[in-house]
């Protein structure tokens, strides 16, 4: 079943220049996570209503029945609003750090490996790996 209405802190997407697409679809996801909404077909309808502005008239602008799944649309969208790559030349990134008590460990190790990839100097394997404990708790 597909609620009514979208809790007020759900954000919405508007795909305005520096609006990160990414940490929209994150809170979406989670939120429909910790909602037990696995219906990909639930999801999808979903988060329509998340979108707004110029993100809405993209999304209409799509052929019909464009996505068999949340994955597929989550990829599109991600894709059509992409922030530009910005790389890390320290390790300030990795080192500040911090799981919060709202984020499961599972999400926070995810998040941790993206930034990871976005930081682009050379760290042993055992410091990395000191350094991502640290964060966590």
């Amino acid at each position: 079943m597909i609620p009514h209405k979208l809790p007020s802190d759900i954000p919405k997407f508007n795909g305005n220049p520096g609006e990160d697409p990414s940490n929209h679809v994150m809170t979406f996801h989670l939120w429909c996570s910790s909602n037990s909404l696995n219906d990909d077909s639930i999801r999808i309808r979903l988060f329509e209503r998340t979108l707004t502005g110029s993100a809405t008239k993209w999304y209409i602008e799509l052929p019909r029945a464009s996505f068999d799944n949340f994955t597929s649309l989550a990829t599109t969208v991600l894709t059509h609003f992409q922030l530009p790559i910005t790389y890390e030349t320290g390790t300030k990134l990795l080192t500040n750090f911090k799981q919060t008590t709202a984020t499961h460990i599972s999400d926070h190790i995810h998040e941790w490996h993206r930034c990871r990839r976005m930081v682009k100097t050379y760290v042993l394997c055992h410091i990395l790996v000191e350094w991502c404990h640290r964060g966590c708790g």
